[in-house]
């Protein structure tokens, strides 16, 4: 063999890396990737890259708190009830950080009524089942309101109120079985914000409002069948509370729910469910205007209705419009227990129009596939989903100010599409929704321009229930479905942070791990409040 036939020791070195470099390469085909890197590659929804600092920095600063509950399972909801998982902090690089444990057999972790005060310091939430615990934070510091406490306390936006002026909170703390008795009524109990400290409560309380000078509410007196025969109206200014109106059914009759707002001259507006036992039972409803100045009180106007107030259904609503010219009540439709009309009257001429016939959704004690209604921070829109006996579902927004202006109406997609979660900027300059398909199905983030009316697809994908919005106005947080190509494979979730006009999008946390090929460690983010240290 000559020289030339030699291979140098160099050769020979390079020549074994190479052989090594391609059988480890086959291996690491074969076997698949890290666990973090095989759950992006296995996906055919997304790819997912690692996050940079400048990726993050840009969607997510340095006093950005991501309040958000953290548990074992799929999705909320599908965990399991021995260890439901905590709720804690994430921060921009997807580090979490518990704060409290979700208490054994918890069902429910939701926002509390309004939930943000308007000056974005509090949040209030929820947790447990029928009977659970109301939470309250002061920006990123948490305590407990009160322990034992219904569900039903928290259900619809004029459940747990803030004053304008973030001052004072107010919710009630309903009786053990309210939500099958035919009215419910509790506790109405008043805070300080800062400190959360109680100043006062106030018992049989059906219905309150609450502003800067104080709150007006109603309190159901019975009589010996436990039935609702006196409405108190009563005015409490901040130091003592006054009756200022009494209403009484008519022979024979009862009353069966209420709800009341405050206008900028505080005057009331006071909507009462009515039912009799002889003659027409169906219930009615009637609209009353109350002078507490005066203690007078004025019928503007009442009809019998197709369905009737239930107490575990927000189908009693009343509000009045920014511009003072305008009052908004809702009317059980009678096509399920949580449908109603919206219906507005004229305050200067007492004319009612009829902007939603029927069928808009509104809060149940069970939940549901479609987000429940949800007002502007500035009052002027009102946002919900009307849906149809062959649920077609479409998302209805009217501007309170204007009630003789078509609503903007936007269909969900296909039949048994749902809006599955909508939340208004804190500037109320825009509607962000999600719509088309649910349960892991395709469907998109959308924003609407409520002045313009027009809107954009901010991102596809397969979207979870549940959102919540930066408080500039520019981000939102929310679950992402991941569909493996094998049909076999159970879906899994991201947790992404996306920018509404540019659609760029970081992912903070991955919702399972693949090992051998197999979805395994499924875990998921539920999105509660965006918040600021």
């Amino acid at each position: 063999m000559t020289d030339q036939n030699k291979k140098s020791p160099v050769k020979r070195v390079f020549l074994l890396f190479l052989l090594v470099f391609i059988v480890g390469a086959g291996i690491l085909m074969m076997t698949g990737f890290s666990a973090s890197q095989s759950a992006a590659a296995d996906v055919d929804t997304v790819s997912v890259a690692k996050n940079t600092a400048a990726d993050a920095a840009a969607l997510l600063g340095d006093d950005d708190r991501l309040l958000v509950w953290l548990g074992n399972g799929a999705a909320a909801g599908q965990h399991p009830a021995s260890n439901p998982g905590q709720i804690g902090f994430v921060d921009q690089n997807g580090n979490f950080e518990p704060i409290v444990d979700v208490p054994p057999q918890t069902s429910r972790v939701r926002t509390c009524g309004q939930g943000t005060s308007p000056n974005g310091r509090y949040y209030a939430f929820y947790m447990g089942l029928d009977f659970g615990n109301i939470y309250f934070m002061d920006r990123t510091s948490m305590s407990i309101i009160q322990d034992s406490v219904q569900a039903t306390a928290c259900l619809g936006e004029s459940s747990f109120q803030f004053s304008p002026n973030s001052e004072r909170f107010a919710y009630i703390d309903f009786e053990p079985g309210s939500a099958t008795d035919e009215f419910a009524d509790g506790f109405l109990k008043i805070f300080n914000s800062e400190g959360v400290s109680e100043i006062m409560s106030f018992e049989n309380t059906s219905s309150f409002d609450i502003n800067n000078d104080g709150l007006a509410f109603i309190s159901l007196f019975t009589n010996d069948r436990n039935e609702a025969d006196e409405a108190a109206i009563f005015w409490w200014n901040g130091n003592t509370e006054r009756e200022v109106a009494t209403l009484l059914p008519e022979e024979d009759c009862r009353f069966t729910n209420s709800a009341i707002t405050i206008d900028d001259d505080n005057r009331f507006l006071a909507v009462i469910g009515h039912r009799c036992r002889a003659g027409d039972t169906r219930t009615q409803w009637q609209l009353y205007q109350i002078d507490p100045e005066a203690r007078a009180f004025t019928l503007l106007a009442s009809d019998f209705q197709p369905g009737a107030f239930v107490s575990f259904a927000r189908t009693n609503n009343v509000f009045i419009a920014p511009n003072g010219e305008t009052a908004y009540f809702t009317v059980p439709d009678g096509v399920t227990a949580n449908t109603a009309a919206v219906a507005a009257i004229n305050l200067s001429d007492s004319s009612i129009t009829v902007p939603v016939g029927r069928q808009m959704i509104f809060p149940t004690f069970q939940g549901g596939a479609n987000a429940f209604p949800v007002i502007s921070p500035n009052g002027r829109w009102l946002a919900g989903v009307v849906t149809s006996p062959n649920n077609d579902n479409s998302l209805t927004v009217l501007d309170l100010n204007n009630p003789n202006t078509a609503p903007v109406v936007i269909p969900a997609g296909s039949r048994g599409d749902t809006i599955s979660s909508m939340q208004f900027t804190p500037n109320s300059e825009r509607l962000i929704y999600v719509a088309g398909g649910d349960n892991s199905a395709n469907n998109s983030i959308f924003a609407l321009d409520l002045e313009s009316g027009g809107e954009f697809r901010v991102r596809r994908g397969r979207f979870a229930q549940g959102l919540a919005i930066s408080p500039n106005g520019e981000e939102l947080m929310i679950g992402d479905w991941q569909v493996r190509e094998d049909p076999q494979d159970p879906p899994f979730q991201f947790f992404t942070v996306v920018n509404i006009d540019n659609s760029d999008s970081i992912t903070l946390f991955e919702g399972a791990e693949i090992v051998d090929g197999e979805v395994t460690n499924q875990r998921f983010m539920f999105p509660l409040s965006w918040r600021e240290s």
